[in-house]
């Protein structure tokens, strides 16, 4: 990357994700901060035909892109300026502190916090940070509730 600063979010495709995304926009705008958005391919487990896998490995691929475009798209239009994207093969909490790492301009990470307590799928880099990396991680992890609103959001960024 340059010398930017940049807040952290990942693109997961959750309801939260869209919370995490208005506040590091918001964030962004407020602190001139650039915006990275991460998104992760987990290893197929499954017992297949090489072409099978392959053909699941470029749907995943497609899926991933899909969801960082959309992403981009988002904070191009609260932000206006376009994000830097990844995408990462491999497990995810290994991946997500791999890149920390790797690009030292990243100086926060953005979260949000699953509010539905019937999912219970839901949290789980949450959960797998604070239980077992937050004492490896280099940077902060900000972690916004995810019943926030946009307008609650503007009023507390």
């Amino acid at each position: 990357m340059n010398d930017n600063r940049y807040i952290l979010v990942i693109a997961d495709n959750s309801n939260e994700m869209e919370i995490a995304l208005e506040y590091a926009c918001a964030r962004s705008k407020k602190t001139s901060r650039k915006i990275i958005i991460a998104t992760f391919i987990e290893p197929l487990d499954v017992l297949t035909t090489q072409g099978v896998t392959e053909i699941m490995k470029n749907e995943a691929r497609d899926t991933a892109e899909l969801l960082l475009q959309k992403a981009a798209s988002h904070v191009k239009d609260k932000t206006g300026e376009m994000p830097a994207l990844a995408i990462r093969e491999g497990e995810t909490i290994t991946e997500l502190k791999k890149l920390i790492e790797e690009e030292k301009n990243i100086n926060v990470l953005v979260l949000a916090a699953n509010s539905d307590p019937k999912n219970k799928d839901s949290n789980t880099i949450i959960n797998s940070l604070l239980s077992q990396e937050i004492t490896n991680m280099r940077i902060p992890i900000m972690i916004v509730p995810g019943n926030f609103s946009k307008d609650h959001i503007a009023l507390i960024s």
